[in-house]
Order: C-alpha cells, then sequence, then structure tokens
C-alpha cells in the first residue's frame, strides 16, 4: 500500500495526462506496461499509481522516488524509449513536489 508522509526523504511525482477520450485507456495500459517491464524496475522506485478521469480526458500518475536523482535516470531512460510512444495518446505535465499536508481520518472509527 502507498503511504503519503510529510516526513521528508520521499520525492513525489505527479504527472497529468491531457488525452482525448478515445486514448484514455490505450495510455493507460501502455503505461502499466512499460513500468511492468522496465520503468517500475528502475533503482529508486518506491511506488506508483494511476487514476483516471471520468471524462476520460485525464490520467494522472502519483509516484514516489527516493530522490529527485532517481526520477531523472527514469526521465534520461524513459526519454529514450517509452515516453515518445506515450506521447503518442496524450500530452504530459510532469513535476516533482513535496507533502505538505496530510488530513488521514482512515483509522478513526465510522460513525
Amino acid at each position: 500500500m502507498i503511504t503519503i508522509t510529510s516526513d521528508g526523504g520521499v520525492v513525489t511525482l505527479i504527472n497529468v495526462f491531457s488525452c482525448d477520450p478515445q486514448n484514455q485507456q490505450r495510455l493507460i495500459d501502455f503505461w502499466i506496461r512499460a513500468t511492468e517491464e522496465t520503468l517500475g524496475k528502475l533503482p529508486g522506485i518506491i511506488s506508483a499509481a494511476l487514476h483516471r478521469s471520468k471524462d476520460g480526458t485525464r490520467v494522472v500518475n502519483y509516484a514516489q522516488w527516493k530522490s529527485a536523482e532517481n526520477w531523472e535516470s527514469l526521465l534520461r531512460i524513459g526519454s529514450k524509449s517509452w515516453f515518445g510512444e506515450m506521447g503518442k495518446y496524450a500530452k504530459p505535465d510532469a513535476h516533482l513536489y513535496e507533502v505538505c499536508y496530510i488530513l488521514d481520518k482512515s483509522r478513526e472509527p465510522e460513525r
């Protein structure tokens, strides 16, 4: 399970892909294949999750990395292979973030 923490030491990538609705599932399928075959095996990756918009126009990748350098390594490797193919289905907008606030009520009993 992905753990979101503001304790530091983790770099968060949020990549919002804009796409046409007919390309949303194609992008998701390709992203999963690329991640399972190569990108998810690179040093420094902690976790990754995809979120699809209900209207079909966005796919959001939330990933955690041990360092910005690990992400930059992925960027170099992916740019030569996987990212060009993903660009056929969507326009990415990727940025690195740090967590600055968390509301976690997951351990509270339901009322």
